[in-house]
């Protein structure tokens, strides 16, 4: 293949994300209420200078955001004033664009927008990598695959799946490293460690179609060896006509008379679910038979031109052939629509809603007068002031809809809604107004939060967390919040949680002493419940059980306490928890820690599958990356992943660890972009047992503790 990278222009599947799914945001530096409301961008998208695209909307928590502007990029810390980025004010995607001349190097894009009618600021929020070309002679063997859709959807499918290569000439290029350059659709390849491509088998996202692949290599022994190979395998998932779907899937014909004169009918566009080369639609059949019908062998859009003399009372039932390139016989799509002649449509009358008031953030439903008259009616909402736009919607019935923890600000809002039919006149169409009036939703508030016994500040940083001495339980641990009505509490236990008990009705906590262990509760505090108005907001709790613990090798009674001792890390990021203190030891220049075993992760916000190390669950992914990146087998019950010193051996490297307990200061160390799968940074807490002995060769069975808890978050 010769190298693409300087002869394509469109960025290779830009990263979106889910949802779905878990997202990246960075720090809320200057927001006015920081519990309410969070805003999450996919995370890093890398590209060349070649290359161009749309960064998708952002995901968050809390009420639908607004306004989005950017209010500064920075380029290796140093302002940038090109123009290589522009902000899509109402949905906050960002456009990657003329890229060509910019700087190499890592942009950083700090955005606001606002949420309830509050503005929100954060910094940094969005990471794009610019990256230069690989050297020549670098190329993927072959630079194309085709592949069947239904052997890449089945996980248990026993067809094997075609790869590629990544080669040099050899001449003077080496490859040390090869990463699949993240995008929205990176998760569903991936690259070993000796640069073979292949496709991740029974990925339920994947669609058919073309995809094209860019690799992040690094050529040398630094992240100054980076480069990208812009656009360097082509992969097409190719598949039959598989589905057919109109929306709607009936439709209505006027009878012609010398009343109504000549009528017409079309049908919107459907939808389809397969490979889009050679593909054709044509009608198989009509029940019962007309030739009045047709299908416009492009777009698939139904309709029927005037003067076809249809008889009112008339059903046609239609089905569709479908072809293409991979099925150039045809697929047949049985009844997908139905088209019934009537005497009469009737024109759009007597459309208007009454005036609504409502209170924030609840889901509500406003239905047009039960006077209104009209056939076939297709209902827009027109002019929509900016605080509404994304936040209301109206379907085919003319009834608009707010969702539930919507944005809407307090206040009065004009409300548009357009209504058309066949017998509409184009120019003049009926439009119906009502005003929507927001109030204060009374059960509506932000936190709870139970400070911490460890004087750290500001508790709002550090809150939820206590020690406790083994031998003495806690209670009367109350909250604060700024709830305005009384609130109802549940906690649901996460780790060791049965040792948590809280009031329904005061939240007060308590928990029992339990070894040397940590334990994890979700509290749910809710207002209004049961109500329309609910309001729910939910907050971890953590306490560690501190007490002497012996050590095997020299019968020193040691304790240990990290301060906080629940280590909030961005998983993107990584980071260095505080440095704990140990007393106890007798002899500091031999005291060993390191993790051992009895790892387990809980989702929080996050949607990975929760456990111990195994297979198909997100830890059991984390240990297989680990053995690939090492070059081994994997072991679910190994620690290497999160020991220390199995990654100071030989040939090994602390950098290949997923977090380990640094021997130095025994801080805890996350390493970056470790804890992610599928594009999914963690969004939960990881627990593990940690060892310790005055001996390192006994350190695997020396004294146990628990001493800190890992809490992934994407906003830290």
């Amino acid at each position: 293949m010769n190298r693409k990278q300087s002869g394509l222009r469109f960025l290779s599947m830009v990263m979106v994300v889910s949802a779905l799914l878990t997202h990246i945001s960075c720090d809320d530096t200057e927001t006015t209420n920081p519990t309410s409301f969070m805003l999450y961008y996919s995370g890093m998208t890398d590209i060349g200078p070649s290359m161009s695209g749309i960064l998708s909307s952002p995901t968050y928590i809390g009420s639908e955001p607004s306004d989005f502007t950017i209010t500064k990029i920075t380029i290796n810390e140093e302002r940038y004033t090109g123009h290589c980025f522009v902000i899509d004010t109402k949905t906050g995607a960002i456009a990657i664009e003329n890229t060509r001349e910019a700087p190499v190097g890592l942009y950083l894009i700090s955005v606001s927008c606002m949420s309830n009618g509050k503005l929100y600021e954060y910094n940094d929020i969005v990471e794009v990598n610019m990256m230069k070309p690989v050297p020549d002679g670098i190329t993927v063997e072959p630079d194309q695959l085709q592949v069947e859709y239904a052997d890449v959807i089945d996980p248990d499918s026993e067809v094997e799946l075609p790869t590629a290569q990544v080669t040099t000439d050899g001449n003077h290029v080496s490859i040390m490293k090869y990463e699949i350059a993240r995008s929205e659709t990176s998760r569903f390849f991936s690259i070993s460690s000796t640069g073979e491509i292949s496709i991740v088998k029974g990925s339920p996202d994947i669609l058919p179609g073309v995809y094209t692949i860019s690799l992040k290599l690094t050529t040398g022994a630094s992240g100054e060896d980076e480069g990208i190979f812009e656009n360097a395998l082509t992969v097409n998932v190719t598949s039959k006509p598989l589905a057919l779907t109109y929306a709607p899937n009936t439709g209505k014909i006027e009878e012609e008379s010398a009343l109504s004169g000549k009528t017409t009918f079309t049908s919107n566009a459907p939808t389809l679910k397969g490979s889009a080369e050679g593909l054709t639609y044509s009608i198989k059949k009509v029940t019962p038979a007309t030739d009045k019908i047709r299908i416009d062998a492009r777009t698939g859009v139904l309709s029927v031109d005037a003067g076809h003399g249809l008889v009112a009372g008339s059903k046609f039932m239609i089905d569709v052939r479908v072809s293409n390139n991979f099925a150039t016989e045809g697929v047949e799509f049985d009844e997908v629509f139905e088209l019934e002649v009537v005497a009469f449509i009737e024109p759009v009358s007597n459309f208007s809603y009454a005036n609504v008031e409502e209170i924030q953030a609840v889901e509500f439903e406003v239905y047009p007068d039960a006077a209104f008259k009209g056939d076939e009616v297709k209902f827009e909402l027109v002019d929509l002031p900016a605080a509404l736009q994304g936040e209301l919607t109206v379907d085919i019935h003319g009834v608009v809809r707010a969702a539930k923890g919507n944005s809407i600000p307090l206040g009065a809002h004009t409300v548009n809604v357009q209504a058309t039919n066949p017998k509409s006149d184009p120019q003049q169409p009926t439009i119906a107004t009502f005003i929507l009036t927001i109030k204060e939703n009374p059960n509506y508030f932000t936190y709870v939060r139970y400070g911490n016994n460890l004087g750290l500040t500001p508790e709002t940083n550090y809150a939820n967390q206590f020690k406790m001495d083994t031998s003495h339980p806690l209670s009367g641990l109350l909250p604060e919040t700024d709830a305005k009505v009384p609130l109802t509490y549940e906690i649901k236990g996460v780790h060791q949680g049965g040792r948590i008990k809280i009031d329904a009705v005061t939240g007060e906590v308590s928990a029992n002493q339990g070894g040397s262990q940590c334990a994890i509760g979700i509290i749910t505090a809710t207002a209004g419940k049961g109500t329309k108005a609910e309001v729910s907001v939910k907050t971890p709790i953590f306490f560690f059980y501190q007490g002497a613990i012996k050590d095997n090798e020299s019968s020193d009674l040691v304790e240990f306490l990290y301060s906080p001792f629940v280590f909030q890390v961005n998983p993107r990021n990584g980071g260095r928890s505080a440095v704990p203190t140990i007393t106890g030891v007798s002899n500091p220049s031999v005291f060993t820690m390191d993790y051992r075993r009895n790892f387990q992760y809980y989702n929080y916000n996050g949607n990975h599958v929760e456990g111990v190390p195994a297979t198909g669950n997100f830890m059991g992914y984390l240990w297989e990356k680990y053995a690939e990146t090492i070059g081994s087998n994997v072991n679910y019950g190994g620690k290497a992943p999160l020991s220390y010193y199995e990654n100071t051996k030989a040939g090994q490297s602390l950098d290949n660890a997923l977090a380990y307990v640094d021997a130095a200061d025994y801080s805890i160390v996350v390493n970056p972009n470790k804890w992610l799968q599928d594009g999914e940074y963690a969004d939960g807490f990881m627990v593990g047992q940690i060892t310790f002995s005055s001996k390192e060769s006994n350190v695997n069975n020396g004294g146990q503790v628990f001493p800190i808890i890992l809490w992934f978050g994407p906003h830290f």
